[in-house]
């Protein structure tokens, strides 16, 4: 695991360490730089195996010829780089960022400040706000993690109503946005120019939207030549390779297609035994324990099953949201934290299957695929973003019953829910309606909400996570091959199943995708039920004045007017929600 902290303006010893003395479970400093415009450190952990070419570490690269240039440091620039990067050289002109292949965050100085960039994907996450310092001068903070900047002292920490509604919408805050006004995100495959003199400028640095497969000299004559299969095959070997270290491997295996190939890649690949882990409820409620063993025979793999309960997650419930910081309203994230917590001694890297459904399928694709060609002739203006926004499942249909009638005011629902859907479907690539909502679960789903979530999950115990489907080479490689290989007759996934059904029993090929339920339904009835009710009690949130206490209490009865409705799922955003406003804008102890 590492991590990466800067600041714009002058040197300031002191605060570089402070940022980075947050992030401390992602490692110690590891080096740093100064400039006279800026400075960064990067964390790592003092026994981390190396992956890739390089890996976590402040490089010095021949100078970029920037507009506005200074600091050239005798010819060189330092770049700061958290993760790994397959590449040989590091060159410190962001417009030639595209050629970086790897699992980053990056920081290089600019001359009048630094400017900081994140991969294709976003495996690594990046982080960006504005502060006062104590001479009254304007800097810009960034880290891996947005604690680092909002633990300032004179940091202001204002909730912005806009992300409130995209998060109980999409259990996510999409696009650059964070839940705090001033704090941002950097988006995945983007660089963002940062100086204490001037607005932040971004600019899209990996756009795999334009590796679509077309006519032209991708005609279907010249793709039908093409094994697209035996490519796939290829290209996932070659990912789990670059990031297979001399260990014992360690994989997440939760019995679906992405886990189950990944475990079978990295078994067939390794030459140490591999040890496999499996989550699970308890035996009333629904599990896929069944074909993970099935899977975990197959290859021969030291499997064990991991039993999580509310009664033994619950003292590290607030534990885990901190290390969030940024409220995630899926209920996995305390099972993926109680998870990583179990398997911290066994090394230090994991891996796991996240990226097929964003690359290859998804259970919203066919349904949004339905309503795109037979949702009748008069359909309303944005009908395709309010589907996807409905297929999400959370409470699109619940935040304005949830938001009182002031923090209504502050929110439009065609902008903040919409909005950041409208440049994927109206943008002209890419044009496969298919790949447009691919690229909606790349550059919002998965950037903001899986990678983010499995990242800071796993930094929490020391752990980083590798995700060999979320491969920048593989990403392309999807948008290059024709629909049909990813949705063909209503199945999904066809290509990865096609390249995989030697190595996997027959069950994990054909079955349905099923996914990780957690039975958050029935625990606020029982196991959270007192909890729930402590932490959303009417004094509270009527002093707060964010959510209508009537409407919440309806949910946590299990009882509204419009019938039976997803009650366990909202109250777990509601108290992910409530439980981080507490910790990060109120300052209670974690």
């Amino acid at each position: 695991m590492s991590g990466l902290v800067a600041f714009t303006g002058p040197p300031d010893r002191k605060l570089l360490y402070r940022l980075a003395q947050r992030l401390s479970h992602r490692g110690d400093v590891f080096d740093s730089f100064a400039t006279q415009s800026s400075s960064a450190a990067v964390l790592e952990w003092e026994d981390q195996p190396k992956i890739g070419a390089r890996q976590t570490g402040i490089f010095q690269c021949d100078a970029a010829k920037f507009d506005s240039a200074k600091d050239h440091l005798e010819g060189k620039r330092p770049i700061a780089l958290a993760g790994f990067s397959f590449n040989e050289k590091l060159h410190s002109d962001f417009r030639s960022w595209k050629q970086l292949r790897g699992s980053y965050a990056v920081c290089v100085a600019n001359g009048e400040g630094v400017v900081v960039a994140r991969d294709m994907t976003g495996c690594q996450s990046l982080y960006y706000g504005a502060m006062t310092d104590s001479q009254g001068q304007k800097r810009w903070l960034v880290a891996s993690e947005p604690k680092a900047i909002t633990s300032e002292l004179s940091f202001r920490k204002t909730l912005r109503p806009a992300s409130l509604a995209q998060y109980l919408a999409f259990s996510f805050v999409p696009a650059q946005f964070t839940m705090l006004e001033e704090v941002f995100e950097v988006e995945a495959g983007t660089a963002v120019e940062l100086s204490s003199n001037s607005d932040p400028k971004v600019t899209r640095v990996f756009d795999f939207e334009s590796q679509e497969y077309s006519s032209g000299t991708n005609d279907p004559a010249c793709q039908k030549s093409r094994d697209w299969v035996a490519e796939t095959k290829q290209c996932i070997e070659r990912a789990v390779a670059e990031r297979l270290v001399e260990s014992e491997p360690v994989v997440f295996l939760s019995g679906g297609l992405d886990s189950s190939l990944i475990a079978a890649e990295v078994a067939r690949q390794s030459s140490q035994p591999i040890r496999t882990f499996a989550l699970h409820f308890g035996a009333k409620y629904t599990n896929e324990l069944p074909f993970a063993r099935q899977v975990a025979e197959r290859i021969g793999s030291k499997h064990e099953e991991i039993l999580i309960r509310p009664k033994a997650f619950l003292p590290n419930l607030r534990q885990m949201v901190w290390h969030l910081d940024e409220p995630i309203g899926d209920p996995i994230t305390q099972p993926n934290y109680e998870l990583a917590s179990k398997v911290s001694s066994l090394g230090r890297f994991v891996f796991n299957g996240e990226g097929g459904d964003p690359l290859f399928g998804g259970p919203k694709n066919i349904p949004m695929m339905l309503a795109h060609w037979y949702g009748g002739i008069d359909r309303p203006k944005n009908f395709r973003e309010q589907a996807y926004l409905a297929s999400y499942r959370r409470a699109y249909e619940e935040w304005s019953r949830l938001l009182t009638p002031d923090f209504r005011l502050s929110i439009s629902e065609s902008a903040d829910l919409e909005g950041p859907l409208i440049p994927f479907f109206q943008t002209q690539r890419p044009r496969s309606f298919l790949n447009k909502l691919m690229a909606i679960n790349i550059r919002l789903k998965g950037a903001n909400l899986i990678l983010p979530k499995v990242d800071r999950m796993l930094a929490a115990h020391g752990l980083t996570p590798l995700s060999p489907l979320f491969d920048d080479q593989l990403t392309l490689l999807s948008f290059a091959m024709p629909p049909t290989m990813k949705l063909r007759n209503g199945v999904e996934k066809v290509v990865l199943k096609e390249a995989f059904k030697g190595d996997l029993p027959r069950d994990i090929i054909e079955r349905p995708k099923s996914g990780m339920r957690v039975p958050v339904h029935f625990w606020f009835q029982k196991d959270l039920r007192r909890y729930a009710r402590k932490i959303l009690c009417k004094r509270s949130i009527k002093q707060t004045g964010i959510f209508e206490y009537e409407r919440v209490k309806q949910l946590l009865d299990y009882s509204t007017e419009e019938g039976p409705g997803r009650y366990g799922l909202r109250l777990w955003m509601l108290l992910t929600f409530e439980i981080w406003r507490r910790i990060v804008i109120e300052g209670e102890s974690v």
